[in-house]
């Protein structure tokens, strides 16, 4: 069974325990490149931010995303490979915590990504 995650910040602190954020950083960057967007943290940036500044960059992008740019926050959304079901548990308040409910499954799916792909390579 996969453990599940609270938030954005225990995904983040998890993948620290296990020295694989800046795996989950470069999957997140990778995504974001493939489709012509800049990755809202630069690498030479990452070490100097803690987990809260890193969602909190995440969720400013999104936001902007949402807001101005929707075809690319749906591009993001189908690259990120985000299920259409877990949309449907976001409760529409305002567009700040939409952002901040889909900055959390964003790195909940990048986190897959890394674990299976850290998991089956080690085999």
């Amino acid at each position: 069974m996969e453990p599940t995650y609270e938030d954005a910040l225990n995904i983040l602190n998890n993948a620290k325990e296990r020295n694989l954020l800046t795996a989950l950083l470069f999957q997140l960057r990778k995504d974001y490149q493939r489709i012509n967007l800049t990755f809202p943290l630069a690498e030479a940036e990452v070490s100097q931010f803690t987990s809260a500044g890193i969602i909190q960059r995440l969720r400013e992008n999104l936001y902007y995303l949402l807001m101005e740019r929707f075809d690319a926050y749906l591009n993001l959304m189908y690259t990120v490979d985000v299920p259409e079901r877990e949309f449907e548990h976001i409760e529409p308040t305002d567009a700040v915590e939409v952002a901040g409910q889909v900055c959390y499954l964003v790195l909940r799916r990048e986190w897959e990504k890394v674990e299976l792909r850290t998991r089956y390579d080690q085999k």
